[in-house]
């Protein structure tokens, strides 16, 4: 937002003062407790309030009840049945919110603002849930099956409890003690006899006081949670206008709405300290804290984006007009953004400062720069101006404090075309960057070739820490936009299926040299038997397989259990019923449709099946078969995917992944006489048999040479 003061005069400004206090909180497990006990006895109350029409104790305890006599009751009751019902409950709500809002309370009058729902909450459990209906003095033993007289739960009951449960806790913050004494003891008095007063006068039965109670404790908890976290974290802040944060009163400062400017000679530095509408603004359109406060991105790329106006309003008018930001610091704990300090005041004439701003306007719509903070049609936009003393504006604030909707249709096309719908600070960088192509022979004219090139690295660098901005933040509502616009994936999910198959051969080969690799480096196989390998896997035939493999690994990735366990065997069974068809057409002849077969084989389709390791089902296909030791290699890698490391850990990789023995073996059986002592050295084989002679007339099992 716009600052209170200019420069020149920034010092001469009292800092605004906060009216509000955080309320005490209470202990978050007791009140965890207090909510689960009161969901406990609801439900337990609401299933017997949907089966009975009414508890095998609520005739008597309703007499008992009923037969209680005290001087005055009659007319206490008659009070609280009037304070509590419809009438009297609206206008004690509206008399405790517009008490809130004038003392400044603005969480407190959040919450009473909410109470609302919880009528809605009983209405659709009274109406839709329960067919209890009201008990009859006179005739207690009948049930009325009048429909418009539910009774389970007592809406008086219930909010009684919200509305007046909730003001006992808001009056912990009231620090004079009797007058906090006496709105919380009025507060739990009411609670307590609303409950005794509607069974006194016959309009609901013991246990829909009992329901009420629960499900008004139940809603109130939850309530109370939420706002005791609320309070925690924005609970001190003023309304609107910036809290006060500590800083030296003598040092030359200025007050804007959302954030304290600290001068420091040639710098500014900006610390943002937004007061609870911002916040709340922000939160409801992001579901995220305001980011200028404690997200870098999002200060870094206001940087960015800063210097990357400037260098164009450098294009358009010959020189900067946008103070430029140097970097983001920590004052006091706090981030900050911090840029040069322009000397000037303010607009001497204000139709000229607004012509500048409406062709500023002009230029940053095309050039997909966001336009809130020098839209002339908001009322602060001036403000950000400043005139120096050779007349130019210099635009001094380019970050929002306010999520606005205020801006041309044009903008809101492009953001809701782009799924950035609310929109806050942003650019629309494909639209920057068509402009900048466009304009790059005029501007390198302008500008110079240095300066270009710095226009298009700011250009990335804004760009980057924008991505990073929003990573940080949920940003729902930009989601379901952009849901919508795709049909939530359904328009695109053959274009989207498409590209990530569209690499499967690469990643296929890709995922069996790693195998390969690794057993090298690990000394399991040597480089030769590498390279043997990976001319097999050139081979055409395994070449046909490896686009299948590639594309079962990278549907593995979205396509989690049980969806990949569906999906895999019907790709292997697709895969095999276009090859048949097509042996059927003529459009293969007979060998291609046996390679098809040994490809897709009925193994393969079990094995896609199998959580985890169906990914890698292709392995069992013939052409990775036939050579015992690559299926080894790919076995290996295969079976590291499991998880928790069951491969490791059960020792079953000794077996599999053997390291390679030395290149010196004992000699086979037929090439040694029996009479040799020790054994003759041979060259090692993959053709050697599996006996070998390790001394005197003894045999021992060797190592499978595959």
């Amino acid at each position: 937002m716009a600052l209170v003061a200019r420069h020149a005069v920034s010092h001469r400004l009292p800092a605004p003062r906060s009216l509000v206090t955080s309320t005490p909180r209470l202990p978050r497990l007791s009140v965890r407790a207090f909510g689960v006990g009161s969901a406990a006895l609801f439900l337990v109350l609401l299933i017997d309030a949907m089966l009975n029409p009414r508890a095998f104790f609520d005739v008597s305890a309703m007499q008992a009840v009923q037969a209680t006599e005290i001087a005055g009751l009659e007319t206490g009751i008659t009070a609280v049945n009037d304070v509590t019902s419809s009438t009297g409950a609206v206008a004690t709500w509206a008399i405790v919110l517009i008490g809130l809002v004038a003392l400044r309370w603005w969480l407190p009058a959040l919450g009473v603002m909410t109470l609302p729902a919880g009528g809605i909450i009983n209405y659709v459990v009274g109406e839709f849930l329960v067919a209890r209906t009201r008990p009859h003095l006179a005739e207690l033993e009948r049930v009325s099956q009048n429909p418009e007289e539910r009774s389970f739960p007592s809406g008086h009951v219930m909010g009684a409890v919200m509305l007046y449960g909730f003001l006992f806790v808001v009056a912990r913050r009231i620090p004079y003690r009797p007058l906090r004494l006496i709105v919380q003891g009025g507060s739990l008095a009411v609670i307590a006899m609303v409950g005794f007063a509607r069974v006194w006068s016959g309009a609901h039965w013991p246990t829909d006081v009992l329901g009420a109670y629960a499900l008004g404790g139940l809603l109130l908890a939850m309530l109370i949670g939420v706002y005791q976290r609320l309070d925690a974290a924005v609970g001190s802040l003023p309304f609107v206008h910036a809290a006060v944060l500590p800083h030296d009163e003598a040092r030359p400062h200025a007050h804007a709405l959302t954030s304290l400017v600290l001068f420091n000679g040639d710098s500014v530095a900006k610390v943002y300290t937004p007061g609870f509408v911002p916040r709340a603004l922000y939160w409801l359109a992001f579901q995220a804290p305001f980011p200028y406060v404690a997200n870098r991105a999002a200060l870094d790329a206001a940087m960015h984006r800063r210097n990357l106006a400037g260098l164009l309003t450098a294009y358009w008018f010959g020189s900067s007009r946008v103070a430029r930001a140097t970097g983001v610091v920590e004052v006091d704990n706090h981030l900050a953004l911090v840029s040069e300090f322009v000397h000037g005041g303010a607009p001497t004439d204000h139709k000229a400062a607004k012509a500048f701003l409406r062709e500023l306007r002009a230029r940053f719509e095309e050039a997909g720069l966001p336009t809130w903070q020098i839209d002339p049609r908001q009322p602060r936009a001036i403000d950000n101006l400043l005139e120096t003393a050779d007349g130019a504006y210099k635009v001094v604030d380019l970050e929002s404090g306010l999520v606005s909707p205020l801006a041309s249709l044009r903008t809101w096309g492009r953001a809701v075309r782009r799924g950035l719908v609310p929109f806050y600070d942003e650019v629309f960088f494909d639209v920057t960057r068509a402009y900048v192509a466009r304009e790059e022979a005029a501007m390198r004219v302008t500008l110079g070739d240095e300066r270009f090139a710095e226009l298009v690295a700011t250009l990335d660098a804004a760009e980057t820490a924008a991505v990073a901005w929003h990573a940080t933040e949920p940003r729902l509502w930009g989601r379901f936009v952009r849901g919508v616009l795709t049909g939530f994936g359904v328009r695109t999910w053959r274009t989207r299926a498409q590209a990530r198959l569209a690499n499967s051969h690469e990643r296929g080969v890709a995922w069996i040299d790693r195998a390969i690799t690794t057993w090298e480096r690990e000394d399991r196989i040597t480089s030769e038997e590498a390279a043997t390998l990976r001319e097999q896997v050139a081979a055409p035939t395994f070449q046909a397989m490896l686009p299948y493999l590639g594309a079962h690994i990278i549907v593995s990735v979205p396509l989690r259990f049980p969806l990949g366990s569906i999906v895999r065997p019907l790709m292997v069974l697709g895969a095999l019923g276009v090859a048949g068809w097509r042996r059927l057409r003529g459009g293969i002849d007979r060998d291609a449709w046996r390679v098809a077969w040994s490809i897709h084989s009925p193994l393969v389709v079990v094995l896609s099946a199998v959580p985890g390791f169906g990914s890698f089902a292709y392995l069992a296909a013939k052409p990775v078969r036939a050579n015992r030791l690559l299926l080894r290699a790919v076995t290996d890698a295969a079976c590291q995917k499991v998880p928790w490391r069951l491969y490791e850990r059960s020792n079953l990789r000794r077996f599999v992944a053997r390291p390679v023995p030395s290149s010196v073996v004992a000699a086979p059986i037929w090439a040694t006489a029996k009479a040799t002592a020790a054994p003759v050295a041979v060259e090692r084989s993959h053709a050697a048999p599996s006996w070998w002679l390790v001394g005197d007339d003894q045999l021992a099992p060797a190592e499978c040479w595959d």
